[in-house]
């Protein structure tokens, strides 16, 4: 089966469980009819908007793209920026910008941007990589500035992630440790320090530990989900019939629908999920080895560690096995903004699958691998 075949196979399933999950996490507070759902109507236009940035995306050349990514990256910036001054304050956090009925989370668009500008930046640079003034510190200021203005929000994991992220493409394309560790060296207490001016990230460390300290105030969450997971069994107690949305877990249809899901598919289901999402993950590396450039390897590898660190960060987060963190899992948590940016990097991705003159000639003509390098 072709790379393109399985990842338009694994995202169409994703995002069918997606809607079936919010329609199952919010028929109770808005109605079984499917037409009264707001939350379901909301998922269902992005889906569609989503599919619909899937084939551009997949149809507009990726070096492009990469042209104009610094164009990009100023105007992420500028939207970072303005979200401290107009941002939609919830839960404590300006993570919002709303533009009429729309409502953005710009750091979910930050992901891909920052994908691209790193992608972009090694294949303009790539002779001179290994140069710490030059090949170095330039993609770590643009990351550093996005860094910055995430946490202002606050946004703590989406901030690391894209960090991680960014920091892995540099190692994959031949950065130098010696200039890695020191920057890593830096990082670590500033980060300790960040857990430790908010109380609530220090809780959260704390909960990870031992959540069942306090299952009613801190661990609530974790605990919470622990038993969702731990009612299904096998097989599950059925759709729509898990018991822990219903008032009991906090965030069932965003950070925790990986819980109910356990919940109400059982075993069997999350082994299943989990499957797809590997399937999707091998795809993608499948496409950056094939890649016909250093852009186009990149590109995939940056987007495909995207999607499998975010679902290990919310399955992790569900199960315990990591600190709380808001990580939506993706393609199947509410919300329009974290689907429409994974949408426009999975389509690149697709992109570069379209450029990849290995997998053309390998299930078109027929030839051998071996023949398709010569």
């Amino acid at each position: 089966m072709r790379n393109r075949e399985i990842i338009i196979g694994c995202v169409a399933t994703l995002m069918l469980t997606g809607l079936v999950m919010v329609y199952s996490n919010t028929a109770v507070s808005c109605g079984t009819h499917p037409l009264m759902n707001r939350f379901l109507l909301r998922q269902i236009a992005a889906v569609v908007i989503s599919v619909a940035a899937i084939a551009v995306f997949a149809h507009v050349d990726y070096h492009w793209l990469a042209r104009y990514s610094r164009i990009f990256v100023l105007l992420t910036l500028a939207g970072l920026a303005a979200l401290l001054v107009f941002g939609t304050r919830q839960n404590a956090a300006k993570r919002w910008l709303r533009l009429g009925p729309l409502s953005l989370q710009i750091s979910e668009f930050a992901k891909i941007v920052i994908i691209l500008y790193v992608a972009g930046f090694v294949s303009r640079k790539h002779e001179i990589l290994r140069d710490f003034r030059r090949g170095f510190v330039p993609p770590v200021i643009v990351l550093g500035v996005t860094f910055g203005l995430i946490m202002l929000q606050p946004d703590f994991g989406t901030a690391v992630l894209i960090a991680a992220v960014a920091m892995t493409m540099l190692l994959v394309s031949g950065v130098r440790w010696k200039h890695v560790a020191p920057l890593a060296a830096t990082a670590a207490p500033i980060l300790l320090v960040l857990l430790r001016m908010k109380e609530y990230r220090w809780q959260r460390l704390i909960v990870f530990i031992n959540p069942w300290a306090d299952p009613q105030g801190a661990g609530y969450h974790v605990c919470q989900s622990l038993i969702a997971l731990g009612s299904g069994g096998l097989t599950g107690v059925g759709p729509g019939r898990g018991l822990q949305k219903l008032g009991f877990l906090p965030e069932a249809e965003t950070d925790f629908v990986f819980a109910v899901f356990g919940m109400e598919h059982g075993f069997v289901g999350c082994v299943l999920l989990i499957a797809v999402f590997a399937a999707l993950v091998y795809a993608g590396l499948r496409v950056a080895r094939a890649a016909p450039d250093v852009l186009g390897a990149l590109l995939a590898v940056g987007i495909t560690v995207l999607i499998g660190s975010q679902m290990l960060i919310n399955i992790g987060v569900a199960a315990s096995a990591m600190p709380t963190k808001g990580i939506s899992l993706p393609l199947v948590s509410f919300g329009g903004s974290s689907i429409l940016a994974l949408s426009i990097g999975i389509g690149m991705l697709l992109n570069v699958s379209r450029h990849s003159p290995s997998e053309s000639m390998l299930y078109v003509r027929g030839a051998t691998r071996k023949e398709v390098r010569k």
